[in-house]
């Protein structure tokens, strides 16, 4: 692992950081890469354009049931999705059960998530459990945690411990075969995490954190001899502080993942590594204009990072994005409208086996989004208007689609 003096400060101040609503697994590290995010130019701006309405933000974190999907283009061939469903029902008086849906696939992470939950409500807070069932059951998760406040308060918390791959080799279950393989642990990975908010009038702080225990899993054939052990470890993080006053907005945001991945001869002896790490800071500066409208200003510096040697592809990326939005917005009863610009200035550094990707570069963009609202339900759709020539066909001056839908029930 190798951390820049700026890394090291990021993780030390954010290892605790994630919003951990929808909790995380092995999957969003596993499935973490930098090298993939190269393979579309424009990767940062469609994440950003991607990103629903803020507007529609506090309504989905205060209502116990809700959908919202974001959802947009990385390639010609490639669609982003991030689609979180929350429903609740009763238990009872007092306890309740819970569904959370987390669908992201995309060129950072891949994942689909259903967890049962069950909450049990007490004078010291609310204690609970939640199941996520896989088709593989050896990457079924169970885990526990506790509440306090509920979880559309202004003032909530919650303590998660998770029991990675519950079924893989823990106490008395003992996994035998994925496919052709067995893959049992030798040390078992298990996922603490907490995740705090509170909302008030004038703003709003969010932090949350993830931190995936290193683990060992052994590799061995039908016969038993091991073919390789591997192990892998992960953190994220997250941290929002946002104030409002008078009419005017201000907006602080850091964020960091980073994963290790690592493949042994049966010997020990070590034959291959691949590390990513991801951080950024971001800030935006908003002003209303009047009652129904306003303009923002964002700024976001993000440094990614990823390193490997055999077996995996020798070789090593780093790349710095620099971004600057700037957005007009405006709603005029049940339809709004917003337009807007984006400008990435990226610088990449290479070596080793050749990677698809894009050499240092700059990326601009402008954008008109149109949204409505019928009852609960909201809409919102961006089309990309191409600033800038690109090394590929753009269909005249075309530069993606994106979509976003919200409603509670």
């Amino acid at each position: 692992m190798r951390f820049g003096p700026t890394g090291r400060a990021a993780a030390l101040i954010l290892f605790l950081a994630w919003p951990a609503t929808l909790r995380a697994g092995t999957e969003d590290f596993s499935t973490f890469s930098v090298y993939e995010q190269q393979i579309d130019d424009e990767s940062m701006l469609d994440h950003l354009l991607t990103r629903a309405p803020e507007a529609w933000r506090e309504t989905r974190g205060r209502s116990a049931q809700s959908l919202s999907t974001s959802q947009g283009c990385l390639t010609s061939s490639r669609w982003l999705i991030d689609t979180k469903l929350k429903v609740r029902a009763p238990l009872g008086d007092h306890a309740s059960f819970g569904l959370d849906v987390r669908d992201e696939q995309s060129d950072i992470v891949s994942v689909q998530y259903f967890d049962f939950s069950f909450r049990f409500p007490t004078a010291h807070g609310t204690p609970g459990a939640y199941y996520r069932p896989l088709a593989d059951k050896s990457r079924q998760d169970f885990g526990v945690f506790w509440e306090f406040g509920a979880e559309t308060s202004d003032v909530v918390t919650r303590l998660t411990f998770t029991f990675e791959d519950v079924f893989n080799s823990l106490w008395a279950f003992r996994q035998t075969a994925v496919g052709d393989v067995s893959e049992p642990y030798e040390q078992h990975p298990y996922e603490p995490a907490l995740w705090m908010r509170v909302l008030k009038p004038a703003g709003r702080l969010e932090i949350g954190g993830q931190w995936l225990t290193p683990s060992r899993k052994r590799f061995e054939t039908g016969s038993g001899a091991v073919e390789r052990h591997a192990t892998l470890w992960g953190a994220l993080g997250f941290a929002t502080l946002e104030a409002k006053r008078r009419g005017l907005g201000l907006e602080l945001t850091s964020s960091m993942r980073q994963a290790l991945s690592r493949a042994t001869l049966p010997s020990s002896t070590l034959y291959g590594g691949d590390y990513r790490r991801q951080w950024s800071v971001e800030s935006a500066l908003s002003q209303d204009l009047g009652v129904t409208s306003a303009a923002e200003l964002r700024w976001i510096y993000r440094e990614s990072f990823e390193e490997s040697d055999a077996p995996f592809p020798s070789a090593r990326l780093a790349t710095i994005d620099r971004v600057i939005q700037l957005e007009a917005r405006t709603q005029r009863g049940w339809i709004g409208g917003r337009a807007g610009g984006l400008y990435d200035r990226i610088t990449v550094d290479h070596q080793g086996d050749p990677l698809p990707g894009y050499a240092t570069r700059n990326e601009s963009r402008a954008y008109l989004g149109l949204s409505a609202r019928f009852g609960r339900v909201v809409m919102d759709v961006v089309e990309g208007i191409e600033l800038d020539p690109e090394p590929y066909d753009v269909w005249g001056v075309h530069d993606k689609a994106f979509a976003h839908l919200q409603t509670t029930f």
